[in-house]
């Protein structure tokens, strides 16, 4: 299983594909629920349904049982018998026995598994008890009927429904809004853009669920024949699919807390950053102990971050918050939008710029603090990582009205986006000749890069004309930050700003700092914290950093967090 997660390949390609068949969609209103729809119910049976449901001491066909929650099933000749792979649970169901054997266990069954018509038969309550689900039957259909509540199964139906290609059973899952958004030609093309990614879907293996004041969330993880694949469905308060996310590095159970982590010490509870269909979940860490407390709004790095800001075995948000309180400073993160609302940004019809991914969420998540019992609000301070340290001034900028006390810069270039893309891009160039690897194909992307960053660098294109043959996504989102130098843009600001780096960073390279400190030489409210060992991730690695080393656990080392506290606090 480990070995499984250790890698998957990235979906750039497949983010393009969609990106180029996305068809023009009007912006989407509040969620409304389908026609008929009745809360949490899915597709349970409805009132009204006069579809044959077998109650649960039927009998059902193994096979099409399995497949339907997620299940492989291998055929036993020799032994007559039929092995089903669902997650950790393996069952044998052998022709004329009275036991279903479930693992190291038996089931007992009300009647023998029986052949019939080539298929084996078992009954349903034994199959229920044996994968932990709520299953009812469709006689009619040869389908498996979700309980109420059963969102994995729900989200496994609805993973089986359109990988089979029954698109309309697959849309019967979704809300009236998303469906409206997934045509059956975009359902098509984006699962074959998995599967040209991934190759053909296998068993499930496992199926974890979380809540939120948005969404209640299925994580899928499947095997299938190049990797693991994780596609997190997201549920609206109706039981009705909302959106997905497909994820390009499966999250595994390798992260461990670090050692300042101590439950005592604060609390948590679930917040909501924003209204309406683009509203994001998040978390409020407080102090133990009596308020009010300064609060740190942590702001996301590139790409769909969670509100952990994970990255193979670092949460470095989840860390810099429990440490954070420690220190009696509270922390908010939260879901980026481009991760709890993946589909619905995408498809929406409109230009994403930098201001609508990440400013504006932030600027909503410094107002709630405002207003938020336990916070002093005359201590919010905001912290970027990476992307979201480039768009501080920005974030400052549209947050001028809401008196924030100080800004933190974590690792945020100090020089233009898309020049140190390509500077990365020549840097892993290298490591792969060092590594005697083929580089034609690196040595192609590299020359494509630059050729899309000279297209980019036209003044000509802007984003009411945007440069044509233009393949590195939506080009309003790149016009939008193109020959941004942060620190320049920063150097006529009044907030205080710290400013921290890692010497080991092989992707917002040290000397980024630099560029800060030669752009702010005239500002006096300013400091600067360089770290040896850290990376982008603010982990320590003893050798040069290549980024392969995020997949090992690791933790922010709790003297950057308490240089960061001490700065808050003077």
């Amino acid at each position: 299983m480990k070995k499984m997660l250790k890698t998957t390949r990235q979906l750039a390609a497949a983010s393009l594909a969609l990106a180029l068949i996305v068809p023009a969609a009007s912006a989407f209103a509040q969620e409304t629920p389908s026609a008929g729809a009745q809360p949490v119910t899915g597709i349970a049976k409805p009132a009204g349904d006069n579809r044959a449901v077998a109650p649960s001491a039927a009998t059902v066909p193994l096979r099409e049982y399995s497949e339907a929650i997620g299940g492989a099933v291998v055929w036993n000749a020799a032994e007559s018998s039929a092995i089903v792979f669902r997650g950790n649970v393996k069952v044998i169901a052998k022709i004329g026995d009275s036991v279903l054997k479930v693992n190291e266990k038996s089931i007992p069954l009300e009647e023998p598994v029986r052949l019939v018509n080539e298929k084996t038969i078992v009954p349903l309550s034994a199959l229920n008890e044996a994968f932990g689900v709520r299953a009812g039957w469709d006689a009619a259909k040869d389908a498996v009927v979700a309980g109420k509540d059963d969102y994995p199964l729900l989200a496994s139906g609805f993973i089986n429904a359109w990988n089979k290609g029954n698109l309309a059973q697959a849309r019967s899952y979704m809300n009236s809004s998303f469906s409206k958004l997934m045509p059956d030609e975009l359902l098509q093309q984006y699962w074959a853009n998995v599967g040209s990614m991934y190759g053909e879907l296998g068993p499930l293996f496992s199926a974890g669920q979380s809540t939120s004041p948005v969404h209640r969330n299925v994580a899928l993880l499947y095997q299938t024949e190049a990797s693991a694949m994780e596609m997190t469905v997201r549920f609206d308060t109706y039981g009705q699919i909302d959106d997905l996310f497909l994820s390009s590095s499966p999250s595994g159970d390798d992260f461990i807390k670090p050692a300042y982590d101590k439950p005592e010490l604060y609390t948590e509870k679930d917040v909501t950053i924003g209204d309406g269909a683009l509203a994001l979940p998040g978390t409020l860490t407080t102090p133990a102990g009596k308020g009010p407390f300064p609060v740190v709004v942590l702001v996301h790095g590139s790409g769909p971050n969670d509100r952990d800001e994970t990255i193979g075995g670092v949460k470095t948000f989840r860390d810099i918050a429990v440490g954070l309180a420690a220190q009696g400073i509270a922390t908010l993160r939260y879901e980026k939008v481009t991760r709890e609302h993946s589909l619905k940004v995408q498809l929406s019809g409109k230009s994403l710029t930098a201001n609508e991914e990440t400013v504006d969420d932030a600027v909503r998540a410094i107002g709630l603090m405002k207003r938020t019992e336990g916070i002093d609000p005359s201590r919010i301070y905001v912290a970027g990582h990476s992307q979201g340290g480039m768009l501080m001034p920005r974030i400052i900028e549209a947050a001028k009205n809401d008196g924030l006390k100080g800004a933190i810069v974590l690792a945020g270039p100090s020089r233009p986006l898309e020049d140190l893309i390509l500077e990365q891009l020549k840097f892993q160039f290298e490591l792969v000749k060092q590594s005697g690897q083929p580089v034609d194909m690196f040595e192609q992307q590299l020359a494509l890069y630059e050729q899309q960053v000279k297209l980019l660098k036209d003044p000509k294109y802007t984003v009411g004309n945007p440069p044509p043959g233009f393949l590195l996504g939506d080009p309003a989102w790149w016009l939008d930050i193109r020959n941004l130098y942060a620190g320049e843009a920063s150097k006529n600001q009044k907030v205080p700003l710290l400013v921290v780096q890692g010497g080991n960073d092989a992707q917002v390279f040290p000397d980024n700092l630099d560029g800060w400190k030669k752009s702010l030489s005239s500002r006096t409210d300013v400091e600067y914290k360089l770290y040896p060992k850290l990376n982008h991730t603010l982990v320590e690695f003893d050798g040069p950093s290549t980024g392969a080393e995020y997949a090992t656990p690791a933790n922010v080392p709790d003297y950057l967090i308490t240089d960061m506290a001490k700065w808050i606090k003077h």
